[in-house]
């Protein structure tokens, strides 16, 4: 980790960046476990549960091409302030949802939150070539996901412990709070960001069209931008809300047995870019083959916990299940930054992030709809998704070998 630290202490502007990543994802976990506690209470519902998460994961689907575009258009570091002032007054009105009638309110504030969620991301990996050299990358991608994953350790356990002691009331107010800090750290970046090569004289229309052309032309690059959906054969936010409320339910409505699992699920997701990159380097054909490494840890992973029979055992294979997710989520970030000409980047990460919750939508949808439907135990949905994640594993496999095989025949 020291080199980490030494290259945040001379790159200051991604520095600002990385601090308000830091805050900002801390307060989104405090945000998730109140969410699903919220739910818990009020209905007994596995469709309940997934629909807050389609809630959370069909905005940046939906709104994808206009967030890519307003990301190539406008400044970006303005993109993000503006994201995070909007979203620190919307979840002040979750505080409203304290009755079972008022449920629906809940999801509605969710998709207006992850609405305006959907054009920060795009532009927050589109800025981090603008503050970084390119061999700087892999580094800086890394810092990005096992903040994301440390994050995901501390805000999981701190953020059900918190829920436990004191109430899903005080958990939102840390979330609106930590939008707000995560604002004035992006507008200490110095600089504009906006992106000239784009002709803004065009319609919105026609630059979303530029890009998903760019996409279509470059296999490579569409391939790439299915890593994270292909990772999504099972959310790991459902299961962890089912096996809280009905396997291994401990704490108050389960929020430790939740915080815990979300807590291991960071573990694992710190460990697996750290753990990866001592044994590659930033070359791209490393980059495809450790992801193809992510792939084989998912079915192992759910496999372990739907197998466990304590609740240890199943904080292992969520440990594995992060190591999985977060080296693909790293890696193809990075080979997306390396590859695409930083005018069009903004639009590639809509597009990628776009099928990412696409993927997450009709998974979370179809496990809710087995579980209400066939009354299955979270045990056999979770045995029937290490059957699924096979598919993915196959799908990388084979982009692999035709890759490899287009490589010689070039020669």
């Amino acid at each position: 980790m020291k080199n980490y630290f030494s290259f945040l202490q001379f790159r200051p502007e991604f520095r600002s960046l990385w601090l308000a990543q830091v805050i900002s994802l801390t307060g989104d976990w405090f945000n998730t476990i109140a969410s699903v506690i919220i739910v818990n209470r009020y209905t007994a519902s596995g469709l309940a549960v997934g629909g807050l998460f389609m809630a959370r994961a069909l905005p940046p689907f939906l709104l994808g091409p206009v967030a890519g575009v307003v990301a190539d258009r406008f400044d970006r570091r303005k993109v993000l302030v503006l994201s995070d002032l909007l979203r620190a007054g919307i979840v002040l009105g979750f505080l409203l949802v304290d009755r079972p009638e008022r449920l629906w309110m809940l999801y509605v504030l969710t998709v207006l939150q992850f609405s305006v969620s959907a054009f920060f991301e795009p532009s927050r990996a589109a800025l981090v070539p603008a503050l970084v050299k390119n061999d700087e990358l892999l580094k800086a991608n890394t810092l990005s996901s096992i903040t994301w994953s440390a994050m995901l350790t501390l805000g999981g356990a701190i953020g059900g412990l918190t829920a436990a002691l004191f109430g899903v009331r005080v958990s939102l107010i840390v979330d609106a709070s930590s939008f707000l800090a995560s604002a004035a750290l992006v507008l200490s970046i110095t600089g504009q960001f906006r992106v000239e090569a784009i002709h803004v004289v065009e319609s919105g229309w026609q630059n979303f069209v530029d890009g998903m052309d760019y996409v279509r032309k470059n296999l490579d690059v569409g391939l790439v931008t299915l890593v994270k959906a292909l990772g999504q054969v099972g959310s790991f936010d459902i299961i962890a809300a089912l096996y809280a409320a009905h396997v291994f339910r401990q704490g108050q409505e389960g929020a430790t047995t939740l915080g815990l699992m979300f807590t291991a699920f960071g573990v694992g997701a710190v460990l697996g870019p750290l753990i990866s990159n001592r044994f590659g380097n930033s070359e791209i054909v490393w980059l495809r083959r450790a992801i193809l490494g992510g792939f084989v840890c998912m079915p192992l992973a759910w496999l372990i916990v739907g197998a466990a029979p304590v609740l240890p055992v199943a904080l292992a294979g969520c440990v594995l299940r992060g190591i999985g997710g977060s080296i693909n989520w790293t890696y193809s970030d990075v080979l997306l930054q390396m590859t695409v000409p930083n005018h069009l980047l903004g639009r590639v990460f809509a597009f990628d992030i776009a099928i990412f919750t696409l993927g997450v939508s009709v998974s979370l949808w179809l496990t809710g709809f087995v579980t209400d439907t066939f009354h299955l135990s979270p045990r056999t949905i979770v045995l029937l998704l290490a059957a699924g994640s096979l598919i993915p594993l196959g799908v990388w496999g084979a982009a692999l070998r035709w890759q490899s095989r287009r490589a010689q025949a070039s020669r």
